[in-house]
């Protein structure tokens, strides 16, 4: 089956017919560009779709645990009054709903979420294709972990730099504890981008950055790698793919690999998050800088530590049916895409 659907795009894109009556001499059609761009355009709308439509299916089935563990991450730099602060995971999903004006403040953020993971899942696993040629060995054997991990991390840069101000009015939408019956600061993600740019200008879309490249390098580098790594463990016969347990390995190998990228990072993302609504409405502009926002939760009661690793527990939690189901629902989604058109789930890149 893979020979003769790649014997079929071959012949689609030139083939070779004698002239001249002389079976020696042969001409050499090309297909016309705007053909295969068109092509190229219709495979690269379908791996955006498999792969954005599995990281907004994840996202929203977590989103709830997502918003607890950012307003445990920076609730200290609120208005919010200590006493009133959230005391861990039961105590938010009990008190949120009924201060903030019912179930869907759990989900407050998550619209912009999921509209930037259309655009930033699906270009991460469409390009992740493409980086892994790159960095494949010249002789064609098989990637290593460090070409797994160099293609991640080239992955994982590239689409922070593009999409990351839509991560930081995620993160500012999401950490508002605005109660009900009063105006929110923020109406969206347009808004929320507006009123960062009247601040401090385009710099201000950025904040944080500097810790999100190489929390994103950490992140992506090994949860594609431990991924990869641990499916090709599974067996590869048919009978076995057939047997009920092996839909649960896959779940379990997406959420190992979740697990571990995420408390690699974890610490690089409290600082991230704290840099994003540093100078957000309702807080004070506290920190210059990395270091001094190290400096000023190392001088906190809790202790440095305890406060970069605040809501890990949650993220666990969350991390753990959240990548499973991203994983498993994007396979899903290319194996029903490629039954219908057999080279559609090709990255075209």
């Amino acid at each position: 089956m893979p020979d003769s659907a790649g014997k079929q795009q071959d012949a689609k894109a030139e083939f070779e017919f004698p002239i001249d009556n002389n079976p020696h001499t042969n001409y050499r059609h090309q297909e016309p560009w705007t053909a295969l761009a068109l092509d190229n355009l219709h495979g690269f709308a379908i791996q955006l779709a498999c792969a954005g439509g599995s990281g907004a299916i994840a996202k929203t089935a977590v989103a709830p645990l997502e918003r607890v563990k950012i307003l445990l991450q920076v609730q200290q730099m609120s208005s919010l009054p200590q006493q009133q602060q959230y005391k861990g995971l039961w105590d938010a999903l009990r008190r949120i709903p009924s201060r903030e004006g019912g179930i869907a403040a759990l989900y407050r953020g998550n619209g912009a979420n999921v509209a930037r993971l259309l655009p930033d899942v699906g270009f991460k696993f469409a390009v992740h294709d493409q980086f892994k040629l790159m960095f494949t060995p010249p002789d064609g054997s098989p990637l290593g972990v460090q070409e797994k991990m160099a293609a991640g991390a080239a992955t994982g840069i590239l689409r922070t730099l593009m999409f990351y101000p839509l991560d930081f009015s995620r993160t500012r939408l999401t950490a508002d504890t605005t109660p009900a019956g009063r105006q929110r600061p923020f109406a969206g993600v347009a808004s929320c981008l507006r009123h960062a740019w009247h601040q401090r200008g385009l710099r201000a879309w950025y904040q944080g950055m500097g810790m999100s490249l190489p929390g994103v390098v950490v992140y992506t580098s090994i949860s594609f790698t431990a991924y990869d790594s641990l499916k090709q463990q599974l067996p590869a016969d048919k009978a076995s793919k057939e047997q009920w347990w092996y839909p649960f390995a896959k779940i379990g190998c997406g959420a190992a690999a979740g697990i571990a990228a995420q408390t690699a990072s974890y610490p690089l993302d409290t600082l991230r998050r704290r840099l994003q609504v540093n100078g957000a409405p309702g807080t004070s502009l506290q920190y210059k800088g990395y270091l001094h926002c190290l400096r000023h939760m190392a001088q906190h009661k809790e202790g440095l530590l305890r406060q970069l690793f605040r809501g890990w527990g949650i993220n666990c939690l969350k991390t753990a049916p959240g990548a499973a189901v991203q994983f498993v629902a994007y396979d899903l989604l290319r194996l029903a895409v490629t039954s219908i058109d057999p080279a559609g789930a090709v990255s075209p890149l």
